[in-house]
């Protein structure tokens, strides 16, 4: 009977465990993603903020279109633009190190 409890114990801490990791990859991905969007803006030949904040706002108002996407970009542009990140910091550990996966909505 003991054991039978304390194998249930082992699955209960492993399934627990399971669902700690999967948030963490979770967060993890959005970083990811957050690094990739933000290291595009670093580049030296891009169009100009209002212009790339009115597609991304074109691209959400129309239903044909992957406004998901658009409104991830919108909100890695917006953190570009008040340079939150500090300098020394890398986009993505800076993503993670202030959960910003928390803000977005």
């Amino acid at each position: 009977m003991q054991s039978r409890a304390g194998g249930r114990l082992v699955v209960v801490g492993c399934c627990l465990a399971l669902l700690l990791v999967g948030c963490e990859s979770e967060n993890e991905h959005f970083c990811a993603r957050y690094q990739y969007v933000y290291d595009q803006l670093l580049e030296d030949d891009l169009p100009a903020y209002d212009d790339m904040r009115a597609a991304l706002y074109e691209t959400m108002d129309n239903p044909e279109k992957n406004s998901d996407q658009a409104k991830f970009m919108l909100f890695v542009l917006e953190d570009w633009r008040s340079e939150i990140k500090p300098q020394h910091e890398s986009s993505h550990a800076f993503c993670l190190r202030i959960k910003r996966w928390q803000r977005y909505q």
